[in-house]
């Protein structure tokens, strides 16, 4: 890989690439279980089957699409052809997601649904796979990755839920027909439209503007006649590694605990604290707030420290804060709902718990690009798409996990099916607290088994460097 100088505005194009994979995030875990069910008229079984078979089939399509960018030769190197690629069928597919056929019901729409999320699913992962995993190919230095990693990180949280705040101000709103705003089918007809141009641009922008790259970028090595390592081959010598190994076990413990607290975050909001509509819309104004803090933090907070260190020092702040305010509601030591200090004290807890699990999701990145020289130090080839890819399968598979956990959770406590209430919500938080402590205990345990250290590092970057 030759050397080259990554202006401010590269690391701009590369970092708003992931705004594409928020705001189709955003709008699968906000929006598309109520706009199928409540407004299409889905059954809430057959939408939720939908969505699960769209993950499962992303989850499994991820590994294998990194491993194709990771081996890809072309004229426009292993990344950007699929980067490309992606970009006119996600601007049809998320349209047509939130803009289904009219005379579609029942059995036809839940097969509409299957296909098109799984299109949708798809053809993002064409594209984010690919965009992600050139984390390593545009850093090498061990600070350097975490301040790129923070920016996109950062992009990709500011993407979803500025996106989300939008749709809830503008689209998803009351009508002289239409008494409840998240009902409104124009509205998410409206949405689709806006979001998917919004995906096509930032994809297009990331793509065109790290284009310049592409002759200094790594392309995959020959291998002496031989053909290239097999996918089965590559993905046992990824699991090999005990640092990922270590890394992976670790993320998926950290996204199961995000996939409870996102899904229960507004439960809890309703019916513990007695918070209205009004109050909760500031939550995403604090998780934007969150992840610019985030962006400015952690760099600062990494450099010149292990990133060993520094991750289990996020997952320990995240076990002890993300659920202080429960805690306090059960001790009795927070305001009564409805006093003026309570919501001020909510949003501060929602400003420092976000900022600290979008700092460690942007270590975990860092960390996880790392690998990528220590891995081609012993096999001499990258495989960087296929790490990274890998982590997105953990994430995307435990976090759905973490949802159906919540369903759980609920329906244990509410086993009565009666609506559910402040009571029920205690209930809820006295399984919900002990379960998510103990999900980032363990993240905090397997980070401790990553072995890879800053001075490894730069000796594998000496080494390839000598290789070369």
């Amino acid at each position: 890989m030759a050397n080259f100088k990554l202006g401010r505005s590269t690391r701009f194009c590369y970092g708003i690439g992931a705004v594409a994979y928020g705001v189709k995030d955003s709008g699968f875990t906000t929006f598309l279980m109520i706009y199928y069910n409540q407004v299409l008229g889905l059954s809430l079984f057959y939408t939720g089957l939908a969505i699960l078979i769209a993950l499962a089939f992303d989850a499994v399509s991820d590994p294998y699409i990194g491993h194709l960018s990771d081996n890809w030769r072309s004229r426009l190197g292993r990344r950007h052809p699929f980067m490309y690629v992606a970009i006119i069928p996600i601007l049809l597919s998320y349209f047509y997601l939130w803009n289904p056929p009219a005379d579609l019901s029942g059995m036809g729409l839940l097969v509409f649904l299957i296909i098109i999320a799984v299109a949708v699913r798809l053809f993002i992962t064409f594209f984010e796979i690919p965009n992600a995993a050139m984390l390593a190919e545009l850093s090498r230095g061990y600070d350097d990755r975490t301040a790129l990693m923070s920016l996109r990180n950062t992009m990709g949280w500011l993407g979803g839920v500025v996106m989300a705040i939008i749709a809830y101000v503008f689209f998803l709103v009351p009508t002289d027909t239409i008494e409840t705003g998240v009902l409104n089918m124009q509205g998410y007809q409206s949405f689709g439209l806006l979001a998917a141009i919004v995906m096509v641009v930032t994809m297009l922008i990331s793509a065109l503007g790290t284009h310049k790259l592409i002759p200094f970028l790594p392309q995959p090595k020959e291998q002496s006649g031989k053909a290239q390592p097999s996918f089965k081959n590559n993905l046992k010598v990824v699991f090999k590694n005990p640092s990922f190994r270590a890394l992976f076990i670790a993320a998926s413990f950290s996204m199961m605990a995000f996939g409870v607290i996102i899904t229960l975050q507004i439960y809890f909001a309703t019916f513990l604290f007695g918070l209205n509509n009004n109050q909760i819309s500031l939550f995403p104004l604090c998780m934007i707030l969150a992840a610019l803090m985030a962006l400015w933090l952690t760099p600062r907070l990494a450099r010149g420290y292990e990133k060993r260190s520094v991750i289990r020092f996020l997952a320990l702040g995240c076990l002890l804060i993300t659920n202080i305010a429960l805690i306090l509601r059960l001790l009795g030591w927070l305001p009564e709902n409805g006093h003026p200090l309570l919501l001020p004290i909510l949003l501060v807890h929602i400003l420092i718990s976000t900022g600290f699990l979008v700092a460690l999701q942007t270590v975990f990145g860092s960390m996880t690009a790392d690998l990528v020289e220590d891995t081609e130090r012993v096999t001499g080839y990258r495989i960087e798409g296929l790490y990274f890819a890998a982590i997105s399968f953990s994430k995307k598979l435990v976090s759905g996990l973490g949802i159906f956990a919540s369903g759980i959770f609920l329906s244990t406590a509410n086993s009565d099916g009666e609506p559910i209430t402040q009571t029920v919500m205690i209930d809820v938080s006295l399984v919900y607290i002990p379960f998510v402590m103990l999900l980032y205990f363990l993240t905090f345990v397997y980070c401790g088994r990553y072995r890879l250290t800053r001075q490894m590092h730069e000796e594998n970057l000496s080494t390839l460097k000598i290789l070369t």
